[in-house]
């Protein structure tokens, strides 16, 4: 079966794989990495990581000339068209591409998605990275083709099996094809995403590439040629107020900032908080924003070091931004522990050391009721602890006057200490542990939580009560 952008249907059932990443660099591995003990196996494993990076960076760099005047239109349009659609020839069941739209010159938009087919797909997290939304910047289309090598080669299977990744390398083929910054109608259409709705044939295409993945991550890879290319920058939009994605954004961005570096390419990272790039207004239209606002994706825009007089090499660049986004994809491959499930930590909609969660026994029921809390997330009122605090018991009191939300929510609590749950009751009702309608508890280090599922949000007050077990 091949791939698409809005390919929902269920597949059987398969077991996961895996990943184990450390601070220094991401092993794609299926085990953790090994003491200096067993070097053959090391060299064995490096060498073949180092053959499928190579690789990968040949490729892009036979369709870019580095770093010479003026050059910055490769790889044409047409050069990218044929690349992915070969991929996809050689690969029918890991890629699909399809076209997203049509540009006013008749150049067709592609989106093209990469996953394990043979896995179940309703819990499969989605990522949408869009490229090229500027015509003179070459880096991000170069990037994108690298990443859709790299996703189809072995290495790539843990994502593949537990993500659905979807790349579109080329907004803006019409910019591409005179080196134009913006469209040859002169709109950009990065910034074409008010509430209303695009205007552009660019922007309608990304648009309806996300609204059918609904991801749970979004990048849009620029490059700096207009500003400088000394370092890159990933950068993320202003996140709603009282919530965690503040903390969860930077220290994503930050990772992907140090795994840049050590590919080559210094970078830095903060929020997109300029004018016009997006993040001063919620309504302001932006890319970024736009999948901000509507799906609670996390969201980040990259710049890539890079200059029509002078850049770094082609390699260092794509290894530099290859390297970012394999870092972030990680991400989508363990689980945060502020969260009960594995997967992209995007599933905090409001409040902080007490707050709202998405719920759901699979990524798309997780997608749903995230999106559902989302566009109702201004009816969370209050979510504050009874006071006096005591030592093992914690009375918590929510209010909600939004509109119904009948894909669940989830009231989530943090307690200081590691201790055993001995109950938990919802407005007196003692509740069993349950995915659907009930509760759930984990620990991290120095901490217990607990999860109340409710199977439909109602605007009224709820009333939660902990017990736990002696210290």
């Amino acid at each position: 079966m091949t791939p698409s952008f809005s390919n929902r249907q269920a597949n059987r059932s398969s077991g996961g794989v895996k990943i184990h990443r450390n601070h220094r660099r991401v092993n794609w591995g299926r085990s953790a990495p090994r003491s200096r003990g067993t070097l053959p196996q090391e060299a064995a494993a490096e060498g073949m990581h180092r053959n499928i990076m190579e690789g990968v960076i040949m490729a892009a760099m036979a369709m870019s000339p580095g770093s010479v005047p003026g050059a910055a239109v490769r790889p044409t349009s047409g050069e990218i068209e044929r690349h992915v659609r070969d991929l996809a020839a050689r690969h029918p069941n890991r890629v699909g591409v399809e076209e997203a739209g049509r540009t006013e010159e008749g150049r067709p938009i592609l989106a093209v998605a990469v996953t394990a087919p043979d896995r179940p797909a309703d819990d499969k997290q989605h990522v949408l990275i869009v490229a090229g939304q500027h015509g003179d910047e070459e880096s991000g289309r170069m990037i994108a083709l690298a990443l859709l090598d790299w996703l189809v080669t072995d290495e790539a299977l843990p994502v593949r099996a537990r993500q659905r990744v979807v790349v579109m390398p080329n907004v803006n083929p019409d910019g591409a094809e005179r080196n134009l910054h913006k469209t040859p109608r002169g709109v950009s259409p990065n910034l074409d995403h008010a509430p209303s709705g695009a205007v552009s044939p660019e922007g309608r295409a990304v648009e309806k590439v996300a609204h059918a993945l609904q991801p749970e991550v979004f990048v849009d890879l620029h490059a700096r040629g207009g500003s400088g290319y000394s370092y890159g920058m990933v950068l993320y939009p202003r996140p709603r107020v009282y919530c965690e994605d503040d903390n969860l954004l930077h220290s994503i961005a930050a990772e992907m900032v140090r795994a840049g570096e050590q590919a080559g390419i210094p970078h830095v990272t903060h929020p997109l908080t300029w004018p016009g790039w997006g993040g001063d207004a919620a309504d302001e239209a932006s890319t970024t924003l736009f999948a901000y606002r509507n799906f609670k994706s996390l969201v980040f825009l990259t710049e890539m070091a890079e200059s029509d007089t002078f850049s770094p090499s082609a390699e260092q660049r794509v290894r530099s931004g290859l390297a970012m986004l394999q870092c972030l994809l990680s991400h989508g491959q363990q689980r945060h522990p502020f969260l009960r499930h594995e997967g992209y930590p995007c599933g905090l909609l409001g409040m902080r050391y007490s707050g709202v969660a998405a719920v759901g026994r699979t990524a798309a029921e997780r997608r749903r009721s995230r999106i559902a809390l989302w566009r109702n997330a201004d009816g969370f009122r209050s979510f504050r602890s009874a006071q006096p605090e005591e030592a093992t018991v914690k009375r918590l009191i929510f209010e909600y006057t939004g509109a119904p939300v009948a894909e669940g929510a989830g009231l989530q609590f943090r307690s200081n200490g590691r201790m055993a749950v001995d109950a938990v009751l919802l407005d007196g009702r003692k509740l069993e542990p349950s995915e659907m309608d009930g509760y759930g508890t984990w620990q991290d280090e120095c901490s217990t939580f607990v999860v109340v599922v409710l199977p439909k949000l109602e605007p009224r007050t709820y009333n939660v009560e902990i017990r736990f077990k002696g210290r």
